[in-house]
């Protein structure tokens, strides 16, 4: 099938004239070897006979469990989006990517000099006492009372105090009697060794941060899980295998660490993970090295590794999303200055390997060359009557047309021509992803290659530019113009890179309170919980708002969003505050709120890490503004923030047998409550909305879009496993049905918590912290045991074990705290 033969109105259309450019040539190179992503760890078969019961396991995963903090995550993701920020600026205002990594480091360098200065504090108080003499309310004390050696910046000091917590666990853990049978090694050198583990992990943020995928732990997470008996010693690497990886190949190794293949929405629009999307997060790297250094045998052991991961901290990173950033501005700008009759076909060979890279995706058949080789002239073709001289003009005033000056944005007359150079970017650029993520048959036959890559083309075509063709033209083939709307997508801000693309049309909604109810937020919460929350809305109100829509780039977090739109959210606020305004486009948001279902993407549910291609909208509501609240105890190194809304954490502890879940109510839900107790509302009215609130998390958690939220402990997990890892390894309707037992067992337990401690409950509503946490612990609970034997053992007898059950019912625990105590 020759392109010529298609009906492809990008081929033929007259809206803008060019001339035919010639057919494309053929695949350019022959399909390479299979070869198949691996598993982050190659165990080889995980020994049958080894106990899950043995105590180093166990000490490990329930130290990790104890190590981990929510609010540390929250205080890192700050931290990565001000450095962000504070790059960009530099970029915008002309500094080149060196230098503005270099006043970048050197910004940060008071932070880490403090964080080291408090570790050096704290071993001098507790590194040369006796253990066994060391008491947890002297860490306490300490925590407390510590302040820094100089005034820190105030973007510095939430981090601040979220590592001084952390440091005080470490050392709690440390001086507590459970470790003693597994860490041989003092007190003072684990304070030694830490101080060396906080520069690495703030400079591994600041990597995030400047568009680089930082090196993991997976030669740390391989010894720890040869210490741990969980798998075999590897295999020195072949000299082939030792020689300098390229950027290219280095970075879908970092993806290909945690996944197998990018993800499609039932549409088939492209919304797939960014290289390393799944890779540990720095917590979780830090936490994995403060339990390698537990576990060492003694002190030349420890000081040996921690040289190791040093070094590979130092040099194991890879610049995927700024190299990607770099080739978009060129490749903007080589349209922009294309000449009459010449062809982008040597641009956009040179543009497409940086986009490879910064997606989590496999070119298993056939290689990435022989697609770039393929793509490279059939794209040139398609774009031939978008750009140059005669054509890009057109589209530029297309583009304006469609809505874009509406968006109140400065734009000289060169930016406004330049506009067309920008769509056309976008549209290869989503072409690219769209056919990286086709199956593999499709890949390796050049005949249906052909005729996907054109159907990608158009896809992404009608995604990002607003109405090229006629009238007719439409009507016969109305999937041009995606979700039937006259609109396009620009790639933002307009000057320095590009983090995201934002809809030329803004629509005039009314929001009912039946359609916040229907629509689905992050975590499935429903969006009346945002209104009422965060927005300070009433309950049943309805409101007019105007609605903007934006779209995720590769490495977008929701803060980029955030950053280029504070006009529209509103000044005042962090970036990563004003994020929360942001809420998932998905199909049913697109549809309830716009009436256009055409326009969402399905994305997952976690707002940290956006996927390629996902959208996002932003009710903007006239004086409406998010509340925010300081902290009341003082505590140093907090800042005022947003108040929290409600969310659900649960802990899977294989280890003692426990369920543990967090469920945090928002000030609003907390202040309800505590009228309904005072009002002597049913207790099984009031469980009911209890069981509405968490069963659609629940449901969602156990079935792998929230990882965030759910934790597994588990002394046969090898080291640096996600929870969402293993539990993909259950069977879906298991752990649906043990969601369901779960949400049963829970509401029993709040519903006997009304009855014999309201009064405990209303006391945490009247403190003035933001909110009420409420901890349920679940002993025993069947199906528990096999449900995580399920987990690490796939294809086991635990899955259909976890499902059944027993008749039996778990002792259920729970107590309430004011405020936030979901560590």
């Amino acid at each position: 099938m020759s392109v010529a033969t298609v009906r492809a109105p990008f081929l033929d259309y007259t809206s803008f004239t060019a001339e035919e450019a010639p057919a494309p040539t053929p695949m350019r190179a022959p399909p390479m070897a299979r070869s198949p992503f691996l598993s982050v760890y190659e165990l080889d078969g995980q020994p049958a006979e080894a106990p899950y019961d043995d105590p180093a396991r166990e000490a490990y995963a329930e130290l990790l469990n104890q190590l981990h903090d929510e609010e540390f995550d929250e205080a890192l993701y700050e931290l990565e989006s001000h450095a962000r920020g504070l790059h960009d600026q530099q970029l915008a205002m002309g500094a080149t990517r060196a230098d503005a990594d270099r006043l970048l480091t050197q910004h940060f360098a008071q932070l880490i000099h403090e964080s080291e200065a408090m570790v050096d504090a704290m071993a001098r108080e507790f590194g040369t006492r006796d253990e066994a003499s060391l008491q947890e309310h002297e860490f306490d004390s300490f925590l407390d009372s510590y302040t820094p050696t100089t005034p820190l910046e105030p973007e510095f000091e939430n981090l601040f105090g979220s590592l001084l917590k952390k440091v005080g666990n470490m050392a709690k853990a440390a001086a507590g009697a459970a470790w003693k049978g597994i860490k041989t090694v003092a007190l003072g050198p684990l304070f030694g060794q830490l101080r060396k583990l906080l520069n690495p992990i703030i400079q591994m943020v600041l990597k995030r941060a400047l568009g680089a995928l930082p090196a993991s732990v997976r030669p740390l997470a391989q010894k720890l899980a040869e210490k741990l008996g969980l798998a075999k010693p590897a295999a020195a690497p072949a000299p082939a295998a030792m020689a300098p990886a390229t950027p290219d190949a280095a970075a879908l190794d970092a993806a290909a660490a945690a996944a197998s293949a990018p993800a499609a929405d039932a549409s088939g629009t492209a919304v797939q993970a960014p290289a390393g999307a799944e890779a540990p997060t720095p917590q979780q790297e830090f936490d994995q090295l403060i339990a390698s250094a537990f576990l060492a045998q003694n002190e030349d052991e420890l000081n040996l590794e921690a040289a190791q991961w040093q070094n590979e901290y130092a040099n194991g990173s890879v610049p995927v999303f700024a190299e990607l950033d770099d080739a978009r501005e060129r490749f903007i700008q080589e349209l922009n200055e294309l000449r009459e009759g010449e062809s982008a076909e040597p641009y956009i060979q040179n543009f497409l390997p940086a986009v490879l890279p910064a997606l989590q995706l496999a070119m298993r058949v056939i290689g990435r060359d022989r697609v770039i080789g393929f793509l490279s002239p059939l794209l040139a073709k398609l774009i031939g009557n978008l750009v140059g001289p005669a054509n890009a003009p057109a589209l530029s005033k297309a583009i304006i047309n469609s809505g874009f000056k509406l968006l109140n944005l400065e734009m000289s007359e060169a930016e406004q021509a330049g506009l067309a150079g920008s769509a056309v970017a976008a549209t290869v650029e989503e072409t690219i992803s769209r056919v990286a993520a086709l199956p593999d048959y499709v890949l390796a036959r050049e005949d249906l290659l052909e005729g996907f890559a054109l159907e990608a083309f158009e896809q992404a075509a009608a995604a990002n530019l607003p109405a090229v063709f006629s009238e007719a033209t439409y009507r016969r083939r109305p999937d041009l113009l995606e979700g039937g709307v006259n609109a396009g997508w620009v790639m933002l801000p307009l000057r320095g890179r590009k983090r995201y693309k934002r809809c030329t049309r803004a629509f005039k909604v009314r929001v009912s309170p039946h359609m916040a109810e229907e629509v689905e937020s992050f975590e499935a919460a429903p969006l009346s919980e945002y209104l009422e929350d965060t927005l300070g809305v009433a309950a049943g109100a309805e409101l007019e708002a105007e609605v903007h829509l934006y779209e995720a780039l590769p490495g977008t977090t929701l803060a980029d969003i955030a950053r280029g739109e504070r006009e529209t959210l509103g000044p005042g606020l962090t970036d990563e505050a004003n994020a929360t305004q942001l809420h998932p486009l998905t199909p049913t948001a697109a549809a309830v709120l716009l009436g256009r279902p055409g326009l969402g993407r399905t994305g997952p549910l976690d707002a940290r890490r956006p996927a390629v291609g996902q959208r996002f909208y932003h009710l903007a509501l006239p004086g409406r503004r998010p509340l925010a609240v300081a902290d009341p105890h003082g505590h140093p190194g907090h800042r005022a923030r947003l108040r929290r809304r409600l969310h659900v954490n649960v802990t899977l502890d294989c280890v003692q047998d426990q369920v543990r879940v967090c469920l945090f109510l928002s000030e609003v839900k907390a202040q309800t409550l505590a009228v309904q107790l005072r009002q002597q509302v049913n207790v099984g009215v009031i469980s009911a909305a209890m069981r509405n609130t968490i069963a659609p998390r629940l449901q969602r958690m156990f079935s792998g879009p929230m990882p965030r939220r759910l934790h597994l402990v588990h002394a046969a997990l090898p080291p640096g496993t996600p929870a969402s890892q293993a539990l993909r390894n259950l069977p879906r309707v298991a752990a649906g049905l043990f969601a369901q037992k779960l949400q049963g067992w829970m509401v029993q337990g709040y519903a006997e918590f009304l009855r014999t401690q309201s009064q405990a409950l209303l006391a945490a509503t009247q403190d003035p912290a933001d909110g009420v946490t409420l901890q349920f612990t679940l002993e025993h609970p069947p199906g528990l045991k096999a449900l995580c034997q399920a987990a690490v053992q796939p294809g086991s007898a635990g899955a259909s074990d976890a499902a059944a059950g027993s008749a039996a019912e778990p002792v259920v625990r729970v107590a309430v705290v004011a405020g936030h105590r979901c560590a």
